[in-house]
């Protein structure tokens, strides 16, 4: 606020006039606009079991409900902002299968968790992607020559996969690891822009249901990255073979 006001006082002096002044004033609120209406979207969150599913609750002027079926979920995504780390907070995003009438975040809920201590999220994604520790599966980083391609978040990529799910990891002011079970995947891609080709990179793009979440395993070893794409497409078959439904709160009876 400090760095507006001279412009302010500048472009006031110059034309004379506070039509001038307005653009001024919608760039400086609009980041209050935006938390803001955050806010007032999440306030008072609440995460429950339900017969269908996890139930989110959520909403200051306008109050509203999700139901989240776990057996739906088909992506997963963990972000850890850098201003969060000290406090141990994350966000925690969800890709979620069915069509959408109208209102696509009323039929197809995207946040399963807006901000949350890293023990509450472990404990809902125990819910929706049983016996699977995200942090646990080990990841292998990109080759150096990768920093040419991504200077800032080279050190922040990596990919790994066990038994149930794929992991990719990337980001750097905001550190993301983003999931999607083998069962879950729809289709593999290897792509490789120029600069890539050049520097004998290329990405594995594991594809998903629409949403927030999407799954990519950036700036492998061009070679490195056909391999993924062959186990992964081989890991996912395996897995829909052998995949049950989802049978929510039933115990396993």
């Amino acid at each position: 606020m400090m760095l507006v006001l001279p412009v302010l006082a500048v472009a006031l002096f110059v034309t004379g006039t506070f039509e001038a002044v307005l653009p001024v004033l919608l760039l400086a609120g609009s980041p209050f606009a935006v938390v803001g209406r955050r806010f007032l979207t999440w306030f008072d969150f609440t995460v429950a079991e339900s017969p269908d599913g996890l139930r989110l609750r959520f909403g200051l002027t306008s109050h509203r409900s999700q139901t989240v079926p776990p057996g739906r979920v088909q992506a997963v995504r963990v972000e850890r902002p850098l201003l969060w780390r000290r406090r141990g907070w994350v966000r925690v995003l969800v890709n979620v299968a069915g069509s959408s009438h109208g209102d696509e975040a009323q039929d197809r809920p995207s946040v399963l968790l807006p901000v949350a201590p890293e023990s509450v999220a472990r404990a809902v994604l125990g819910r929706v992607l049983p016996g699977v520790d995200l942090f646990a599966v080990g990841l292998a980083p990109g080759p150096d020559r990768a920093r040419w391609r991504a200077p800032l978040q080279r050190r922040r990529l990596a990919a790994g996969a066990d038994r149930q799910v794929f992991v990719a990891r990337h980001g750097w002011l905001v550190p993301t690891w983003d999931v999607v079970p083998h069962a879950r995947t729809q289709s593999v891609r290897v792509t490789q822009g120029p600069w890539q080709r050049r520097l004998g990179l290329a990405s594995v793009h594991i594809d998903s249901t629409p949403g927030p979440v999407r799954i990519q395993a950036a700036h492998r070893d061009a070679g490195l990255a056909r391999g993924i794409a062959e186990e992964q497409a081989r890991k996912a078959r395996d897995a829909r073979a052998r995949d049950v439904p989802e049978r929510w709160l039933l115990g396993g009876s």
